[in-house]
């Protein structure tokens, strides 16, 4: 091909200008791909830490309600929905737990352990104990793992429950969890009968959790059960909108700052063309002198841009994967408070980031190439070659 032998001879003209406008857009796609490799861990492990470790649905009791009543009949029915991986019912009430001088308020949450772990994997989380221990209604509990360091209690003590309008119960730890979030220091489960029995309120529950064979299906099912059943139905996604929201958005900030470190990579581009426009002024002239089309001209410099784009382009792909391959093999450590509870940067290799990263900057590299191309393009072919 014709205009592929005059653009290769072009590049070859200006080796070390070439390696430079070759390096920096190395660079560039290299850099954005370790950071495309860094947000996608992040949002993967959230969202994966997220549907683990909550329910996909939870169905809230009717508008001006406190509890689901019947709620057998409506776990069979939701158990029967296409889809549906399994149900857990709960009752959830606030108390406070003392033992000996110290006490905390917590959330106490009554469940079924079997129906639970269905739902939520907590047996996955035990510290101490067993999830299970709280299977026959006995007056056990299973603490979250900060909770216990600030009653200062330990496996087998006994902790004492009060809530207004009944009497103080004795629960005896037979399990301690640590999920390393927030839930460790405010939650305490126990056998769903037995706290049914503490507060009264007869065979009602105040929730249900369901889990979804597929998580991302969990917005659909939660409108139906709302339409069919009238009871508020949340889903996950629902739930952490706001956060979800705003990675979203974070997303649209770094695509915009790709674009400045692609278009600052182009401009790179753009200049050796123009230096070779300028320097083969001559020639060109020479070339529509002896037949050469604009279009052939044009073709030159864009195919140009397009060999020295490809070569960034391939070097820069082995460096993001050298990069991000090396930053994943060591702990770096994030303070979880500001990472959602991530003590470590994650980074997650996805070939998309590789596609989008090289065709984000092939698009910019030719955009760079078309100014030079048009400019010699539109040469004079007698003033180009009078000028030499």
């Amino acid at each position: 091909m014709f205009e592929l032998s005059v653009a290769s001879r072009h590049i070859r003209s200006r080796r070390r200008q070439t390696l430079f406008s070759i390096i920096a857009v190395a660079l560039a796609v290299g850099i954005i791909i370790v950071s495309m490799s860094m947000m996608s861990g992040y949002k993967s492990i959230w969202i994966d830490s997220t549907i683990e470790n909550q329910a996909h649905i939870t169905v809230h009791p009717k508008e001006n309600e406190d509890y689901i009543h019947l709620y057998h009949g409506l776990e069979n029915h939701i158990n029967d929905q296409e889809g549906v991986e399994a149900v857990s019912s709960y009752f959830q009430g606030e108390a406070a737990l003392q033992y000996k001088h110290n006490a905390e308020g917590v959330l106490l949450y009554g469940i079924n352990p079997e129906a639970e772990n269905r739902v939520v994997n907590r047996e996955k989380d035990m510290f101490a104990g067993e999830f299970a221990s709280i299977a026959n209604p006995g007056s056990r509990i299973v603490l979250g793992f900060k909770l216990a360091q600030n009653l200062d209690v330990e496996m087998g003590d006994t902790v004492t429950a009060q809530i207004p309008g009944a009497g103080p119960t004795d629960f005896t730890i037979t399990g301690i969890f640590q999920t390393g979030t927030p839930a460790d220091e405010t939650m305490a489960f126990v056998n769903l009968k037995r706290l049914q029995d503490f507060y009264g309120s007869g065979d009602v529950v105040t929730g249900m959790g369901i889990r979804m064979y597929d998580a991302y299906a969990a917005e659909e099912m939660a409108n139906g059960i709302d339409r069919e059943t009238g009871y508020d139905a949340v889903s996950w996604i629902e739930q952490n909108k706001e956060i979800l929201d705003l990675l979203a958005t974070s997303e649209g900030m770094i695509y915009f700052f790709y674009i400045v470190i692609f278009s600052i990579s182009g401009f790179g581009i753009a200049n050796i063309l123009i230096m070779i426009v300028m320097e083969k002024v001559g020639e060109i002239g020479m070339l529509m002198a002896m037949g050469t089309t604009r279009r052939s001209i044009m073709l030159i410099f864009l195919l140009e841009a397009g060999i020295l784009g490809m070569t960034g382009v391939i070097i820069g792909c082995v460096l993001g994967y050298v990069a991000s391959l090396a930053i994943a093999s060591i702990t770096i450590p994030v303070p979880p408070e500001m990472y959602f509870e991530m003590d470590h940067l994650p980074v997650e290799i996805e070939l998309k980031n590789f596609i989008t990263a090289g065709i984000f900057a092939m698009v910019i590299n030719i955009i760079a190439g078309v100014f030079p191309a048009r400019r010699a393009s539109k040469m004079n072919p007698v003033e180009a070659i009078y000028s030499v």
